[in-house]
């Protein structure tokens, strides 16, 4: 009599147990950005997310894969803290469309571009410091997981794509109601600049007070900027989002195969959606955990 009572009671708990776990849905994948207004009296935050993949068992052994969100700018104690998360990896798998024969060398990073220049100006106006110069890209555990410029420019070639025709759907966009109504309902609602003069700022920097403006709406314009990408995306994908995310699921899978256990991909929060959809049903990845960190100050 007591062991049928032990057997009822240890298929009670399993019965138990097994519905709980039915029951608790796992992590959904995140926003890209999210926005921690300041309030007087309390700083505020723009933050990163970090998400957790894992996928196998016990006996198989578990495979880790974690997305650790980039916005090309941040604070010094940020990129400080990801250095420092970086060194645990077995890969740290990188964006960076560039020419893989000339990164044995990784001061090919550092090469001023256009957009690098303006970049590293808009770090100076908002107190920030440019990705390229926070992140330890030398490091042994770094590997380039992204097109090379003719690469990329074939892949748009693909898919009809060219830069013109790329700016041009930027610049249409930009000017649509829907796109505009859309972006201030998630946030992107210009704050009092006046008083604030270009001119000024270019030739003699902001004051603190013009700079903590004008650092909130950069802030609120990133947040609102994933409705923008989805427009820009569309049903087919482009090939600065899609194309480059084959290639990194390409280098994970090789690095996976070389028996590493724990890896991170190190790209730019935009590529998140598309690259969730890859994890999961190419890769076999399931959200363990979404993680968020402090990228700004505000």
């Amino acid at each position: 009599m007591k062991k049928t009572r032990h057997w009822i009671s240890l298929i009670a708990v399993v019965v138990i147990a097994f519905l709980l776990i039915q029951r608790s849905s796992p992590p959904q994948v995140p926003e890209l950005l999210k926005l921690d207004p300041p309030t007087p009296g309390r700083a505020g935050s723009l933050q990163v997310p970090i998400v957790h993949y894992e996928r196998g068992g016990l006996l198989s052994g578990r495979d880790r894969v974690d997305f650790v969100g980039a916005i090309h700018l941040g604070e010094p104690a940020y990129y400080k803290a990801l250095n420092e998360r970086f060194a645990k990896y077995d890969s740290v798998l990188f964006e960076l469309v560039a020419d893989p024969e000339l990164l044995g060398d990784r001061t090919v990073q550092r090469e001023e571009s256009m957009l690098g220049v303006i970049q590293k100006a808009l770090a100076g106006i908002l107190g920030l410091v440019f990705q390229l110069e926070g992140i330890n890209y030398s490091a042994g555990n770094f590997v380039h997981a992204d097109l090379s410029p003719q690469q990329l420019m074939n892949a748009m070639s693909a898919r009809g794509e060219s830069v013109g025709s790329l700016l041009l759907r930027i610049f249409k966009l930009s000017f649509d109601p829907k796109i505009k109504e859309e972006m201030e309902r998630s946030g992107f609602k210009e704050p009092e600049l006046e008083g604030i003069n270009p001119i000024m700022i270019a030739l003699r920097g902001p004051t603190e007070a013009e700079r903590a403006k004008i650092k909130l709406f950069f802030a609120q314009g990133l947040v609102s900027s994933e409705v923008f990408m989805k427009a820009l995306q569309g049903d087919k994908g482009i090939a600065l989002i899609d194309d480059r995310n084959a290639a990194v699921i390409a280098a994970t899978k090789d690095e996976l195969s070389q028996g590493k256990r724990l890896l991170a991909i190190f790209y730019g929060v935009g590529h998140l959606p598309d690259l969730h959809k890859r994890l999961t049903e190419e890769l076999g990845f399931s959200i363990t955990e979404v993680e968020w960190v402090e990228a700004w100050n505000l």
